[in-house]
């Protein structure tokens, strides 16, 4: 088969793609071409920004797909954007949405596919709601599937509900080996569970519903089989790291979310909920299907690679502010640290910024920065 990847490069869907290469599929990316190190040799790459209709819908004129998987799409909008360029040169459309889109009610668990809908407390979700309702909405030319991924790690990403940037997961490792604790979260003394799914085992799932039959016109909860804790998953992180002395603090999500303030509405509306979802529609499409690595070996998989490959994009010291502002009332004698021997000067002055100043006064800095660089 020939498939089109409209991004193909993210942590979802790099194994996605190593995975339709090994099954013989003709493979196709169209990006912006970042991260060319990325890209399979055995891939065809197409350069292009999806948000420029004119150009892409030029580029890929004389191609023909059986099936394009579409990574890129977050708003109605951007949505009809791609279905313009794309409508008439595939058979199948697969629309990557999310699982965060479902009400998350404790009466709801475990969500199927036929769950309801949106998740009013969080904008992301209703967003990728949207785009399935105008998708349903409509007769296409092609058979489209709608999957659902939620929390998913792989290679480059720690399943963990407050992150660092993409490629930046490293610094939560940093951060364990050098003594500096980290946390998780509870909403009035309880614990979040959820799904997880390392992106191998989610490829799996993916790639078998090209041209099946059985997924057309469809949607799907792409979830692995366990369920774990937020405070089971960096109890693990520890153990994988070897860490003898569990520096883990317990932490109240209003404090978090009064420190981690751009993440309000995600955490409040996601992470700090419940989130077990059922499989079985999937694994009824796809019988090979199943959890296959535990999170023990996922997270190791992850330690392995940002150990091997020189922490990839290095430390994000913004993060690493923020944790420490938000343990430092808890744990007394957490400072900067220079976790790769290289910090730049820069670094060292956002690291303070996040650190020590508030966000009124993060505003008025950064006013004064473009001030003083027009």
């Amino acid at each position: 088969m020939k498939i089109l990847f409209i991004g193909g490069t993210g942590v979802l869907s790099t194994d996605i793609v190593k995975l339709a290469i090994k099954q013989k599929h003709e493979v196709f990316l169209l990006n912006r071409g970042t991260h060319v190190e990325d890209i399979p040799a055995e891939s065809h790459l197409i350069i292009g920004n999806i948000r420029d209709t004119i150009s892409c819908k030029k580029e890929l004129s004389n191609y023909k797909f059986d099936v394009v998987a579409d990574f890129l799409s977050y708003t109605p909008e951007q949505l009809k954007s791609t279905i313009d360029i794309i409508q008439d040169i595939c058979t199948q459309y697969i629309f990557v949405s999310s699982a965060c889109s479902y009400r998350r009610y404790s009466t709801d668990f475990p969500i199927k596919e036929n769950s309801v809908q949106p998740n009013t407390n969080l904008p992301y979700g209703i967003s990728k709601y949207e785009c399935e309702k105008l998708l349903k909405s409509l007769n296409w030319k092609f058979k489209y599937t709608i999957v659902r991924p939620y929390i998913t790690y792989g290679d480059t990403r720690i399943p963990y509900g407050i992150a660092p940037a993409a490629r930046y997961h490293g610094t939560i490792i940093a951060r364990i080996l050098s003594g500096k604790p980290m946390f998780y979260w509870n909403e009035n003394g309880h614990i979040p569970v959820c799904n997880l799914t390392h992106t191998r085992d989610f490829a799996v799932a993916f790639c078998g519903l090209f041209l099946n039959p059985l997924a057309y016109d469809e949607d799907f909860n792409i979830v692995g089989d366990e369920t774990y804790s937020w405070k089971t998953m960096v109890e693990t992180l520890y153990e994988v790291l070897e860490m003898q002395n569990k520096n883990i603090i317990n932490i109240p999500v209003q404090e978090i979310i009064d420190v981690f303030t751009t993440e309000r509405d995600f955490f409040k509306g996601d992470r700090n909920l419940d989130a077990v979802f059922d499989n079985t529609k999937i694994k009824n499409a796809v019988p090979e299907f199943k959890t296959t690595i535990s999170l023990k070996e996922g997270i190791l998989m992850t330690v392995n690679h940002y150990k091997t490959h020189n922490y990839l994009s290095g430390i994000d010291y913004c993060y690493d502010a923020l944790c420490d502002r938000l343990l430092n009332k808890h744990q007394n004698g957490i400072y900067f640290k220079d976790y790769l021997h290289n910090a730049s000067l820069i670094q060292k002055i956002r690291y303070c910024v996040h650190r020590y100043l508030s966000d009124k006064e993060k505003r008025l800095l950064s006013k004064i920065k473009k001030a003083i660089t027009k």
